[in-house]
């Protein structure tokens, strides 16, 4: 059975933070990432830096609050992770891959997207997922 919830990442709230809160609190780990709504500010955005393996990232900050555009992703436990990523991959504490990418709109109708490495809410971002069962639970 697949389980719909959604997670509301507070003004000023740290966004991969709150997220991983929520679902280590669920004990889930296998979870699709469909969407979000609202604004966001500060993101860092990483993105391929050349054409080749292994990958190497760039991070571009995007400054200042943006509206959400896309939000989308997968999240599960870091054994189950891509062994490519886990070199490039900046969080090395939690026990969540937490792979999600974004896009955002900015003043002018400037788009900019990438992988989400690290941002806050503005005013309200509500982050809505799907958590697969028939998979393992994180460990209490």
């Amino acid at each position: 059975m697949i389980s719909f919830a959604e997670v509301t990442v507070k003004t000023g709230e740290d966004i991969l933070q709150t997220i991983e809160a929520f679902i280590i609190a669920r004990r889930w780990n296998s979870v699709v990432v469909t969407n979000a709504i609202g604004s966001v500010q500060d993101l860092q955005l990483a993105t391929p830096v050349r054409n080749e393996l292994p990958l190497k990232i760039v991070t571009t900050p995007c400054y200042g609050a943006a509206e959400i555009l896309t939000f989308t992703g997968e999240i599960m436990s870091k054994e189950r992770m891509d062994p490519q990523l886990m070199d490039v991959y900046p969080d090395r504490e939690s026990p969540l891959f937490i792979h999600i990418h974004v896009a955002c709109a900015r003043p002018g109708g400037q788009v900019m997207g990438g992988g989400l490495w690290g941002g806050k809410a503005f005013r309200e971002l509500r982050v809505f997922m799907l958590a697969l069962s028939g998979k393992e639970m994180l460990p209490e």
